[in-house]
């Protein structure tokens, strides 16, 4: 018996030593995994015992849950439908989007997301737009996609405003993403959509401040510019949407249009119908090189877009320029034949001395054909006879600080030195010393006065600031007179009280919004591609079990 309660004792204290030793573990294991811990809760709101048996996590099950019942008592709560949609935008924001995919495929729930074909990186829900109200269906998102691959898309990213919804298609739950539709059947009723079209412009915009305070930068030092020229596309590539491209001014980026493509995406007709593009070039480089930057950038985007050319889109384009931009925008819709060249040289290009590259390059920006797939232009605030500012110290001062290639800066004078008999008078005096775009919007530049008298092959319109009230013909908008934004023939044109920034004006916007109606409503077989496109880009119809 002694030896039994000896033995007993032995046993006890063992067992304690393991389990002081298990205890230690024990604090040792929970402090390790704690912070793990401590993540899984604030991604799922529960520990890992609150899972289900399938290993998901109990909130998204229950939020699935309470989605489906929201859905299946549509119309009798909008309300409490969003906000169990809401639950399952804020579960998407936790986590990796393939993730959060997976997880609902594993609870039998469709994920419908837009098929823009690039890798989804940023999601975040966003309030409704001020004008939103409690008949609409669904919570406004922005998408974010990863454009490292996609060069056509703005560094930044390609970011879109979108609608989540929750219903059932042939009895299976689905929770969809919807990009560019205003309206969706659910349980055979219409509802027009919540939605906010400000966030991705306004989140780009963000993104892209660095972008934005180049202007300056690509003005006066264009060769060491953050990019190079190029298209981009605000919007996914829609073979059957038309482009509207739009390209900047002097000293500006395509950044400083940010307002206005929020006004274009608030208006439904517009936003259904066309898409944005923009192009960007570092404007301190000589208008007409810029020119045939955009000539160039245009044919590059649209063989990349649709190398067998059978797209809509790419037959139908609308571009709006503003100041320089609309300067440029004009060789696209014009054929120059051999008179911006005369208004320079009296002999042809192979008579010329000189550097041979730069003579090629000289008759490239002087002799040029319309490029056929554009199909209408607006010039906003356009110098296309210059302006006086370029010959005033402002100008002076502005071409002095510009530093050019080598070619661009010294080249020309030089070809001037070489050949001053084989040019007109006015040339041979205008192209001495050094010059840039600031130079090249003089009124004495023979070329730039050649460019705004050529024909425009296509209808045309102006949008004209002037700052103070008066006679038009006497206004200006503080840095393009009347004289030299007015072009005879033009569709419209409507003067707004502005200054150089028109574009920014509500009657400017408005003005355009009805250009875009009127061009859309022109072209009967481009209203019926439109149609079909409609038809793919509108919230499936749910079908109910």
């Amino acid at each position: 018996m002694k030896n039994l309660r000896q033995k007993s004792r032995r046993l006890t204290v063992a067992l304690g030593v393991n389990g002081l030793l298990a205890r230690c573990c024990l604090f040792e294991f929970v402090k390790r995994v704690a912070p793990l811990g401590f993540a899984a809760l604030l991604l799922f709101g529960h520990t890992a015992g609150a899972a289900n048996s399938g290993g998901l996590p109990a909130t998204l099950l229950a939020s699935v849950k309470k989605a489906d019942a929201a859905y299946r008592s549509l119309p009798a709560s909008i309300a409490t439908y969003n906000l169990a949609v809401r639950e399952l935008c804020a579960a998407m924001e936790l986590q990796e989007p393939r993730l959060f995919a997976s997880k609902l495929k594993e609870l039998g729930v469709l994920f419908d997301p837009p098929k823009v074909g690039l890798p989804m990186r940023h999601v975040q829900v966003v309030e409704p737009s001020p004008a939103s109200n409690g008949a609409q269906v669904g919570v406004p998102m922005l998408i974010g996609y990863e454009t490292k691959d996609a060069p056509l898309y703005p560094p930044e990213g390609l970011f879109v405003d979108v609608t989540a919804v929750y219903d059932r298609i042939r009895g299976q739950p689905r929770f969809s993403i919807l990009y560019n539709g205003s309206y969706i059947l659910l349980k055979r009723r219409i509802y027009p959509l919540a939605s906010n079209h400000n966030a991705a412009g306004d989140y780009l915009k963000l993104r892209a401040k660095r972008f934005a305070a180049s202007g300056f930068a690509g003005m006066i030092r264009p060769f060491s510019a953050l990019r190079k020229p190029q298209i981009y596309l605000l919007d996914p590539y829609d073979p059957h949407k038309i482009p509207l491209l739009m390209v900047h001014g002097l000293q500006s980026t395509p950044v400083g249009f940010a307002g206005l493509v929020n006004a274009l995406r608030n208006d439904p007709e517009i936003r259904t119908k066309y898409q944005i593009w923009q192009f960007y070039y570092a404007s301190g480089t000589p208008i007409l090189l810029n020119a045939v930057e955009l000539r160039d950038s245009l044919n590059e985007t649209l063989n990349a877009l649709d190398p067998r050319n059978h797209n809509a889109a790419t037959k139908r384009i609308v571009v709006l320029g503003h100041s320089m931009g609309g300067v440029i925008s004009h060789t696209l819709v014009s054929s120059s034949q051999d008179l911006l060249w005369r208004s320079v040289f009296r002999v042809p290009p192979d008579r010329l001395k000189g550097d041979s590259d730069v003579i090629r390059e000289l008759e490239r920006s002087l002799i040029f054909r319309r490029d056929p797939r554009v199909v209408r232009v607006v010039f906003m605030s356009a110098p296309h006879r210059g302006s006086p500012l370029a010959d005033s110290f402002v100008g002076f001062v502005g071409n002095s600080i510009t530093r050019l290639e080598r070619m661009s800066e010294r080249g020309y004078s030089q070809l001037a030195k070489e050949n001053p008999e084989a040019m007109t008078p006015e040339s041979a005096i205008f192209y001495r010393g050094r010059f840039s775009a600031v130079r090249t919007l003089s009124p004495k530049d023979s070329a730039l006065i050649a460019l705004s008298e050529l024909p425009i092959e296509v209808p045309y319109h102006s949008v004209i600031g002037q700052r103070y009230p008066g006679p038009k013909e006497r206004g200006s908008d503080g840095v393009v007179p009347y004289w030299s934004s007015h072009l005879d023939g033009a569709e419209s044109e409507l003067i707004v009280r502005s200054g150089h920034e028109v574009f920014a004006k509500p009657e400017a916007v408005r003005e355009i919004i009805r250009i875009l109606r009127l061009e859309q409503s022109l072209s009967t077989g481009s209203t019926r591609r439109h149609s079909a496109s409609h038809r793919s880009n509108t919230p499936a119809i749910a079908i109910t079990s």
